[in-house]
Protein backbone atom coordinates (compact mmCIF):
# COMPACT_ATOMS: atom_id res chain seq x y z
CA UNK A 1 0.00 0.00 0.00
CA UNK A 2 2.93 2.38 1.04
CA UNK A 3 4.90 1.57 -2.35
CA UNK A 4 1.83 2.01 -4.41
CA UNK A 5 1.02 5.46 -2.59
CA UNK A 6 4.17 6.90 -3.00
CA UNK A 7 4.03 5.95 -6.59
CA UNK A 8 0.94 8.15 -7.14
CA UNK A 9 2.62 11.00 -5.01
CA UNK A 10 5.67 10.58 -7.47
CA UNK A 11 3.24 10.28 -10.76
CA UNK A 12 1.20 13.88 -9.53
CA UNK A 13 4.91 15.31 -9.30
CA UNK A 14 5.56 14.52 -12.59
CA UNK A 15 2.46 15.63 -14.33
CA UNK A 16 2.43 18.56 -12.09
CA UNK A 17 6.35 19.57 -13.27
CA UNK A 18 5.39 18.25 -17.21
CA UNK A 19 2.18 20.74 -17.21
CA UNK A 20 4.37 23.67 -15.38
CA UNK A 21 6.76 23.49 -18.12
CA UNK A 22 3.84 22.69 -20.97
CA UNK A 23 2.80 26.06 -19.77
CA UNK A 24 6.17 27.89 -19.75
CA UNK A 25 6.77 26.89 -23.09
CA UNK A 26 3.49 28.15 -24.60
CA UNK A 27 3.84 31.25 -22.59
CA UNK A 28 7.44 31.43 -24.07
CA UNK A 29 5.75 31.16 -27.46
CA UNK A 30 2.79 33.41 -27.34
CA UNK A 31 5.01 36.08 -26.05
CA UNK A 32 7.46 35.65 -29.37
CA UNK A 33 4.30 36.08 -31.71
CA UNK A 34 3.30 39.15 -29.46
CA UNK A 35 6.61 40.62 -30.33
CA UNK A 36 5.52 41.87 -34.11
CA UNK A 37 2.39 42.93 -32.67
CA UNK A 38 3.85 45.04 -30.28
CA UNK A 39 6.31 46.17 -32.41
CA UNK A 40 3.40 47.67 -34.99
CA UNK A 41 1.51 49.09 -31.52
CA UNK A 42 4.34 51.10 -30.77
CA UNK A 43 4.53 52.44 -34.40
CA UNK A 44 1.04 53.29 -33.93
CA UNK A 45 1.54 55.38 -30.26
CA UNK A 46 4.38 56.87 -32.09
CA UNK A 47 1.95 58.52 -34.81
CA UNK A 48 -0.91 59.08 -32.09
CA UNK A 49 1.58 60.81 -29.91
CA UNK A 50 2.86 63.12 -32.55
CA UNK A 51 -0.81 64.49 -33.32
CA UNK A 52 -0.38 65.88 -29.77
CA UNK A 53 -3.87 65.36 -28.71
CA UNK A 54 -3.45 67.26 -25.67
CA UNK A 55 -3.89 70.00 -27.45
CA UNK A 56 -6.72 69.93 -30.14
CA UNK A 57 -9.08 71.34 -27.74
CA UNK A 58 -7.47 74.66 -28.65
CA UNK A 59 -8.15 74.41 -32.25
CA UNK A 60 -11.44 74.18 -31.65
CA UNK A 61 -13.63 77.30 -30.49
CA UNK A 62 -15.74 80.17 -31.69
CA UNK A 63 -12.83 81.56 -33.43
CA UNK A 64 -11.39 80.16 -36.45
CA UNK A 65 -8.08 81.40 -37.53
CA UNK A 66 -6.75 79.84 -40.99
CA UNK A 67 -3.96 78.39 -38.60
CA UNK A 68 -6.11 76.51 -36.41
CA UNK A 69 -8.26 75.52 -39.71
CA UNK A 70 -4.86 74.22 -41.16
CA UNK A 71 -3.66 72.62 -38.34
CA UNK A 72 -7.08 70.49 -37.95
CA UNK A 73 -6.68 69.68 -41.90
CA UNK A 74 -2.92 68.38 -41.09
CA UNK A 75 -4.64 66.23 -37.89
CA UNK A 76 -7.43 65.00 -39.91
CA UNK A 77 -4.79 64.26 -43.01
CA UNK A 78 -2.28 62.60 -40.51
CA UNK A 79 -5.06 60.49 -39.25
CA UNK A 80 -5.71 59.01 -42.71
CA UNK A 81 -2.32 58.31 -44.14
CA UNK A 82 -0.81 57.30 -41.12
CA UNK A 83 -2.51 56.36 -37.94
CA UNK A 84 -5.56 54.31 -39.63
CA UNK A 85 -3.45 52.21 -42.31
CA UNK A 86 -1.33 51.48 -39.16
CA UNK A 87 -4.04 50.46 -36.54
CA UNK A 88 -5.07 48.07 -39.93
CA UNK A 89 -1.22 46.76 -40.03
CA UNK A 90 -1.70 46.06 -36.13
CA UNK A 91 -5.21 44.68 -35.88
CA UNK A 92 -3.70 41.75 -39.19
CA UNK A 93 -0.81 40.97 -36.62
CA UNK A 94 -3.17 40.54 -34.07
CA UNK A 95 -5.30 38.90 -35.38
CA UNK A 96 -2.94 35.92 -36.78
CA UNK A 97 -1.27 35.34 -32.88
CA UNK A 98 -2.12 31.63 -32.00
CA UNK A 99 -3.24 30.88 -28.31
CA UNK A 100 -4.10 27.14 -27.63
CA UNK A 101 -3.41 27.27 -23.59
CA UNK A 102 -7.14 28.81 -21.86
CA UNK A 103 -5.08 30.34 -19.86
CA UNK A 104 -3.17 32.16 -22.14
CA UNK A 105 -6.02 32.86 -23.69
CA UNK A 106 -7.99 34.41 -20.92
CA UNK A 107 -4.83 36.81 -21.25
CA UNK A 108 -4.44 37.54 -24.50
CA UNK A 109 -8.24 38.14 -24.56
CA UNK A 110 -7.75 41.02 -21.85
CA UNK A 111 -4.76 42.46 -24.69
CA UNK A 112 -8.19 41.86 -27.87
CA UNK A 113 -10.12 43.94 -25.34
CA UNK A 114 -7.82 46.55 -24.96
CA UNK A 115 -6.91 47.00 -28.87
CA UNK A 116 -10.94 47.66 -29.45
CA UNK A 117 -10.20 50.12 -26.77
CA UNK A 118 -7.71 51.56 -28.87
CA UNK A 119 -9.43 51.51 -32.31
CA UNK A 120 -13.09 52.95 -31.24
CA UNK A 121 -10.79 55.86 -29.86
CA UNK A 122 -9.03 56.49 -32.36
CA UNK A 123 -12.37 56.20 -35.01
CA UNK A 124 -13.70 58.88 -32.62
CA UNK A 125 -11.20 61.48 -32.81
CA UNK A 126 -10.89 61.00 -36.45
CA UNK A 127 -14.61 60.84 -36.88
CA UNK A 128 -14.63 64.50 -34.36
CA UNK A 129 -11.73 66.14 -36.03
CA UNK A 130 -12.95 65.12 -39.77
CA UNK A 131 -16.67 66.50 -38.64
CA UNK A 132 -14.96 69.45 -37.51
CA UNK A 133 -13.43 70.46 -40.60
CA UNK A 134 -16.66 70.16 -42.61
CA UNK A 135 -18.42 72.52 -40.25
CA UNK A 136 -15.79 74.72 -40.74
CA UNK A 137 -15.96 74.64 -44.40
CA UNK A 138 -19.93 74.38 -44.41
CA UNK A 139 -20.04 77.55 -42.56
CA UNK A 140 -17.57 79.17 -45.16
CA UNK A 141 -20.09 78.53 -47.43
CA UNK A 142 -22.64 79.87 -45.64
CA UNK A 143 -21.06 83.32 -45.19
CA UNK A 144 -20.34 82.53 -49.44
CA UNK A 145 -23.93 82.36 -49.85
CA UNK A 146 -24.87 85.13 -47.68
CA UNK A 147 -22.41 87.44 -49.61
CA UNK A 148 -24.17 86.25 -53.19
CA UNK A 149 -26.76 87.27 -51.48
CA UNK A 150 -26.09 90.83 -50.16
CA UNK A 151 -24.13 91.20 -53.43
CA UNK A 152 -27.55 90.56 -55.76
CA UNK A 153 -29.75 92.35 -53.61
CA UNK A 154 -27.85 95.65 -54.30
CA UNK A 155 -27.46 94.82 -58.19
CA UNK A 156 -31.80 94.40 -57.60
CA UNK A 157 -32.45 97.59 -56.09
CA UNK A 158 -30.17 99.56 -57.73
CA UNK A 159 -32.15 98.24 -61.19
CA UNK A 160 -35.48 98.76 -59.45
CA UNK A 161 -34.45 103.04 -58.66
CA UNK A 162 -33.61 103.07 -63.01
CA UNK A 163 -37.10 101.19 -63.46
CA UNK A 164 -39.23 103.35 -60.68
CA UNK A 165 -37.59 106.37 -62.55
CA UNK A 166 -38.83 105.16 -65.89
CA UNK A 167 -42.27 106.08 -66.57
CA UNK A 168 -42.48 103.75 -69.66
CA UNK A 169 -41.49 100.90 -67.53
CA UNK A 170 -43.75 101.69 -64.72
CA UNK A 171 -46.73 99.07 -65.84
CA UNK A 172 -43.82 95.90 -66.24
CA UNK A 173 -42.31 97.49 -62.99
CA UNK A 174 -45.45 97.46 -60.95
CA UNK A 175 -46.43 94.27 -62.03
CA UNK A 176 -42.90 92.64 -61.17
CA UNK A 177 -42.64 94.44 -57.86
CA UNK A 178 -45.96 93.07 -56.44
CA UNK A 179 -45.09 89.87 -57.24
CA UNK A 180 -41.74 90.31 -55.49
CA UNK A 181 -42.81 91.51 -52.31
CA UNK A 182 -45.89 89.19 -52.20
CA UNK A 183 -43.37 86.51 -52.38
CA UNK A 184 -41.55 88.09 -49.83
CA UNK A 185 -44.14 88.18 -47.45
CA UNK A 186 -44.47 84.39 -48.04
CA UNK A 187 -40.65 83.37 -47.09
CA UNK A 188 -40.79 85.87 -44.52
CA UNK A 189 -43.48 83.80 -42.55
CA UNK A 190 -41.77 80.80 -43.59
CA UNK A 191 -38.61 81.52 -42.24
CA UNK A 192 -39.92 83.04 -39.30
CA UNK A 193 -41.30 79.20 -38.58
CA UNK A 194 -38.11 77.88 -39.18
CA UNK A 195 -36.28 79.69 -36.75
CA UNK A 196 -39.30 79.29 -34.12
CA UNK A 197 -38.63 74.76 -35.02
CA UNK A 198 -36.56 73.95 -32.38
CA UNK A 199 -35.54 70.03 -33.31
CA UNK A 200 -32.71 69.55 -35.89
CA UNK A 201 -34.73 66.63 -37.66
CA UNK A 202 -37.87 69.16 -38.13
CA UNK A 203 -35.83 71.98 -39.18
CA UNK A 204 -34.10 69.71 -41.87
CA UNK A 205 -37.55 68.55 -43.24
CA UNK A 206 -39.02 71.83 -43.46
CA UNK A 207 -36.00 73.40 -45.28
CA UNK A 208 -36.67 70.18 -47.91
CA UNK A 209 -40.38 69.70 -47.38
CA UNK A 210 -41.41 73.58 -46.99
CA UNK A 211 -38.71 76.26 -48.18
CA UNK A 212 -36.81 75.05 -50.89
CA UNK A 213 -40.31 73.90 -52.74
CA UNK A 214 -41.58 77.53 -52.31
CA UNK A 215 -38.48 79.66 -53.82
CA UNK A 216 -38.55 77.08 -56.75
CA UNK A 217 -42.22 78.20 -57.08
CA UNK A 218 -40.96 81.83 -56.79
CA UNK A 219 -38.55 81.17 -59.71
CA UNK A 220 -41.49 79.15 -61.41
CA UNK A 221 -43.78 82.30 -61.07
CA UNK A 222 -41.10 85.42 -61.96
CA UNK A 223 -39.95 83.29 -65.35
CA UNK A 224 -43.48 82.83 -66.47
CA UNK A 225 -43.83 86.42 -65.99
CA UNK A 226 -43.94 88.38 -69.79
CA UNK A 227 -42.27 92.02 -69.33
CA UNK A 228 -39.85 93.80 -72.49
CA UNK A 229 -38.53 96.47 -70.19
CA UNK A 230 -34.73 96.83 -69.70
CA UNK A 231 -34.57 97.71 -66.03
CA UNK A 232 -37.75 95.60 -65.19
CA UNK A 233 -35.87 92.40 -67.20
CA UNK A 234 -32.79 93.23 -65.07
CA UNK A 235 -34.48 93.34 -61.96
CA UNK A 236 -36.03 90.31 -62.38
CA UNK A 237 -32.79 88.14 -62.82
CA UNK A 238 -31.39 89.93 -60.07
CA UNK A 239 -34.25 88.63 -58.22
CA UNK A 240 -33.98 85.36 -59.84
CA UNK A 241 -29.73 85.22 -58.49
CA UNK A 242 -31.31 86.29 -55.12
CA UNK A 243 -33.48 83.01 -54.82
CA UNK A 244 -30.93 81.01 -56.12
CA UNK A 245 -28.22 82.07 -53.77
CA UNK A 246 -31.33 81.53 -51.01
CA UNK A 247 -31.65 77.80 -52.14
CA UNK A 248 -27.89 77.18 -51.89
CA UNK A 249 -27.97 78.75 -48.56
CA UNK A 250 -30.35 76.69 -47.58
CA UNK A 251 -29.14 73.67 -48.45
CA UNK A 252 -25.72 74.43 -46.73
CA UNK A 253 -27.54 75.55 -43.43
CA UNK A 254 -29.30 71.85 -43.67
CA UNK A 255 -25.75 70.33 -44.35
CA UNK A 256 -24.22 72.10 -41.08
CA UNK A 257 -27.55 71.20 -39.05
CA UNK A 258 -26.49 67.14 -39.78
CA UNK A 259 -22.74 68.02 -39.24
CA UNK A 260 -23.80 70.22 -35.70
CA UNK A 261 -26.20 66.73 -35.28
CA UNK A 262 -23.49 64.05 -35.32
CA UNK A 263 -21.07 66.19 -33.69
CA UNK A 264 -23.26 66.49 -30.54
CA UNK A 265 -22.76 62.98 -30.21
CA UNK A 266 -19.63 62.94 -30.29
CA UNK A 267 -18.28 64.82 -27.56
CA UNK A 268 -15.09 65.98 -28.13
CA UNK A 269 -13.80 66.45 -24.32
CA UNK A 270 -14.70 63.04 -23.16
CA UNK A 271 -12.83 61.67 -26.39
CA UNK A 272 -9.94 63.64 -25.92
CA UNK A 273 -9.78 62.19 -21.94
CA UNK A 274 -9.63 59.10 -23.24
CA UNK A 275 -6.19 59.91 -24.95
CA UNK A 276 -4.93 59.49 -21.41
CA UNK A 277 -6.23 56.42 -21.10
CA UNK A 278 -5.59 54.50 -24.07
CA UNK A 279 -1.53 54.93 -22.55
CA UNK A 280 -2.44 52.94 -19.84
CA UNK A 281 -5.13 50.75 -20.94
CA UNK A 282 -2.42 47.66 -21.25
CA UNK A 283 -1.27 47.51 -17.88
CA UNK A 284 -3.64 45.06 -16.58
CA UNK A 285 -2.97 42.54 -19.43
CA UNK A 286 1.04 42.95 -18.43
CA UNK A 287 0.51 42.43 -15.00
CA UNK A 288 -1.71 39.18 -15.55
CA UNK A 289 0.68 37.96 -18.19
CA UNK A 290 3.11 38.38 -15.18
CA UNK A 291 1.13 36.97 -12.62
CA UNK A 292 0.82 33.54 -15.16
CA UNK A 293 4.30 33.57 -15.95
CA UNK A 294 5.08 33.46 -11.96
CA UNK A 295 3.29 30.06 -11.76
CA UNK A 296 5.97 28.35 -13.46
Amino acid sequence: MNIKFYGLILFAIIFLVGCGNSLHADIKDYKMQMKDVQSEEKKLVKYIDALALDKVDQLMGSEVTDQKKKNLQEKEQAIEEKVLPQLAVYENKMNKVKVDNPEIQEVHDIYINNFDEKKTFINNIHAYISLYNDSIESNEEILGYTQIFEKNKKTSEKYAALASENKSESKDYNKLTQTINKNNEELKTHVEELMNTSDTSKRMAFIDSKLIPLINGHIQMLNQMHMTSENTLHLRQAQLEIYYSLISYYKERKTAMQIEEKLRKLPVQTILSKAREIKTVDDKYYQTLKKLEEQN
